[in-house]
């Protein structure tokens, strides 16, 4: 009851009493609010600053007309607490002011040491007063906005990465095998879309994947498209899990996952996803506390108000931001942490919506240059489906902004369903006609263009080298892909060196040169796959690909830098080799041949038998090369010229084709390592000796 009467008493005092006052004097005191505030009230500066304008109060009569002489006090209200602790006060210039002719009577205020909310108040006798509300801000606060936000990205990007490494690492092989068996119907493929998205957290991870799938022939370029419809649902599932406001309890997160990734190895995946979400959500209450001084900040509330007067402004600045970064995700993000403090509007973040969704797509673009004809499609299908939804939409930003405020009471919810909704629509609308789309994407991009990619390493994806066993299935086919090249170019060599065919041969020491090319990428990335924390088996599988292309690449050279060298020779100063000679090479030539085909059919099934059967083949070519060499030797004898002419031609050709037989058979010697079948010693003591002679 005493308490209550205390604070009655205190409302009297301060509110009632100086009302009866006025009325009593005749005279009433007002701040100065011209066409450009003159009060000075609302201010905001830096602490330890003075404002840069007065604090002005006007004393008048009942008739409104100015009162001189009349003595207004200034004192500081209200201020922070720790002011008084640290002893750095806010500080008044003028505490007691005599009004001017015009009524007037002003006083500066300088803020204490602490940002935060100050008040001063203006009184005349006790009778009449008047309050300012001023707001201190951290020093250089500009730059805690800039660092928060470029903290808050960064957090938010690495959490994406972090945590979906852990779900990747939990779905494993599976993953693979979901996108090769579930992409056959669009509507199953626009599920495994989402899925895989849900993984990766990434639509752009996803459309790359899909990229080195389409390359490989794995999967068909209607098939990608309806996965890609599918991961831009997936990728909005982040947005609707920042909406739910749990920064709150982002630490809590990011503490049961660490726990749980370093105290149980079996559920150490699932507490590195754990810990990477929580290090998403800490980024948007990063970026949200960052944002709370925006509003003081009158270029960006222009910015934003922009956005909804002029759309497009919000679609470029949004599209760019999510290229440079790479996850339309950590723009969502940010536009719900603005939303979160007040700052931006529905009608603002549909077009920032819009322009994360088109931004997105860039990146798969410049990614599939380097790679086949149909991933380039799929790239430019992605892009053209996103830049369709623009500009259907784009006029619609305001009946669009109406219909997605009716879906949740709060901002940052309104613009979590808008990015959902909109990627759904999209894949509505566009998934009965991708057979048409397919049709008009191989028009735009003809089958003729695909010659001027094929340098370039069509299955390698360095997104998934965080998955060992995607990344292994990818180096696996790259190395099958360069084994096609190699065989075909041993295949042409001969027809060239018969035919005498200088265009062949010119073409032939071009594809080497590819062969070298693709062989160092495959390197480059087989080596950052190689990881102490590689499976055993995985790891010998490694090892055999590097010594597969390794062997490869030495059957490339001797075809181009010792088989086209007896080419040309026998082009520059036309020899003839007897039929016998020629058979015997033909011969020969078909049976090194068959090595190869049956070590690389042996390397696409990892199949124990025809490895060995191949490793076997070493002897057979050493057997051959002394019979064919002692057939030669023969002929010169009987003094045959045709032999005689072509003998060094004749011997260092059939002993380039053992050379390659034996790279071969040592294809088969990897894949029986890889699968651990017995030891396999890779030179025999008989080619040993050989190769010291």
């Amino acid at each position: 009851m005493t308490r209550r009467f205390f604070i009655d008493l205190t409302l009297l005092v301060f509110f009632f009493v100086p009302q009866l006052a006025r009325a009593k004097t005749g005279y009433l005191i007002k701040p100065v609010v011209g066409s450009e505030d003159l009060s000075g009230d609302n201010q905001v500066g830096e602490v330890g600053t003075r404002l840069k304008k007065p604090l002005i109060v006007q004393v008048v009569d009942e008739a409104g007309k100015p009162l001189a002489g009349k003595l207004v006090k200034f004192f500081i209200l209200s201020q922070p607490k720790e002011n008084i602790y640290s002893q750095k006060p806010a500080q008044l210039s003028e505490t007691a002011v005599t009004t001017d002719n015009n009524g007037y009577a002003q006083t500066y205020l300088t803020f204490g040491g602490t940002a935060g909310e100050y008040c001063v108040r203006a009184s005349l006798d006790n009778k009449a007063e008047q309050l300012f509300s001023l707001t201190a801000l951290p020093k250089r606060w500009y730059l805690v906005v800039i660092l928060g936000f470029l903290g808050g990205l960064c957090f938010f990007l690495f959490g994406l990465y972090y945590g979906s490494k852990g779900l990747r690492r939990l779905a494993g092989p599976s993953l693979r095998e979901i996108v090769f068996n579930l992409t056959r119907h669009r509507i199953l493929g626009t599920l495994v879309g989402i899925l895989v998205t849900l993984i990766f957290q990434s639509s752009t991870a996803t459309s790359v994947l899909l990229i080195s799938f389409v390359s490989t022939g794995l999967i068909g370029l209607m098939q990608a498209l309806a996965v890609i419809l599918g991961s831009d649902i997936g990728t909005t599932f982040t947005a609707q899990l920042l909406a739910f406001k749990l920064y709150d309890y982002a630490l809590f997160i990011i503490v049961i996952g660490f726990l749980l990734m370093n105290s149980f190895k079996k559920i150490k995946d699932f507490g590195q996803a754990l810990f990477g979400f929580g290090l998403v959500f800490f980024a948007i209450k990063l970026v949200f506390e960052a944002s709370q001084l925006l509003k003081y900040f009158p270029a960006f509330i222009e910015m934003i108000i922009s956005f909804e007067n002029y759309p497009i402004l919000g679609v470029l600045f949004a599209m760019i931001f999510t290229f440079l970064v790479h996850s339309s995700a950590a723009t969502i993000g940010i536009a719900v942490g603005l939303a979160f403090s007040g700052l931006l509007s529905l009608k603002a973040a549909i077009p920032i919506i819009l322009g994360a969704n088109l931004g997105t797509s860039f990146s798969p673009l410049i990614a599939s240059l380097r790679t086949s004809l149909d991933a380039r499609r799929v790239a430019l299908g992605h892009t053209i489906f996103k830049v369709i939804i623009v500009i259907v939409l784009l006029p619609f930003i305001k009946p669009l902004a109406g219909f997605f405020a009716q879906t949740a009471n709060s901002v940052p919810r309104q613009i979590a369903n808008a990015h959902t909704l909109i990627n759904l629509i999209a894949c509505i609308v566009f998934l009965p006609f991708l057979s048409p789309f397919e049709k008009l994407l191989r028009n735009l991009l003809p089958d003729y263009l695909q010659d001027r990619y094929k340098a370039q390493p069509l299955y390698l994806d360095p997104t998934v080298l965080d998955t060992p066993a995607m990344a292994l299935a990818q180096a696996h086919r790259e190395v099958l892909h360069i084994g096609d090249i190699v065989l075909a170019m041993y295949k042409k060599s001969l027809n060239v060196f018969l035919n005498n065919d200088k265009e062949g041969r010119k073409e032939l020491i071009k594809e080497d040169d590819r062969v070298d090319n693709l062989v160092k990428n495959v390197t480059r990335y087989l080596t950052k796959l190689s990881t102490p924390e590689l499976p055993a088996e995985l790891l010998r599988k490694n090892v055999a690909l590097l010594y597969i292309i390794d062997d490869l690449e030495h059957i490339g050279d001797i075809i181009s830098k010792a088989l086209m060298v007896y080419a040309k020779k026998k082009i520059d100063y036309g020899l003839v080799f007897s039929d016998e000679g020629l058979n015997e090479i033909q011969q020969f030539h078909k049976e090194v041949e068959e090595t190869l085909k049956k070590a690389l059919a042996s390397l696409g099934s990892w199949d124990e038998k025809l490895a060995l059967e191949v490793s076997a083949r070493r002897e057979f070519g050493n057997i051959r090369l002394q019979e064919l060499h002692n057939r030669h030797l023969a002929r010169l004898v009987a003094g045959l010229k045709e032999s005689i002419d072509t003998s060094t031609i004749h011997l260092d050709f059939i002993s380039d084709l053992e050379r390659i037989n034996y790279h071969g058979a040592k294809i088969g010697i990897s894949v029986i390592q890889a699968l651990k079948v017995e030891e396999v010693s890779i030179i025999t003591p008989h080619e040993k000796e050989n190769l010291e002679k």
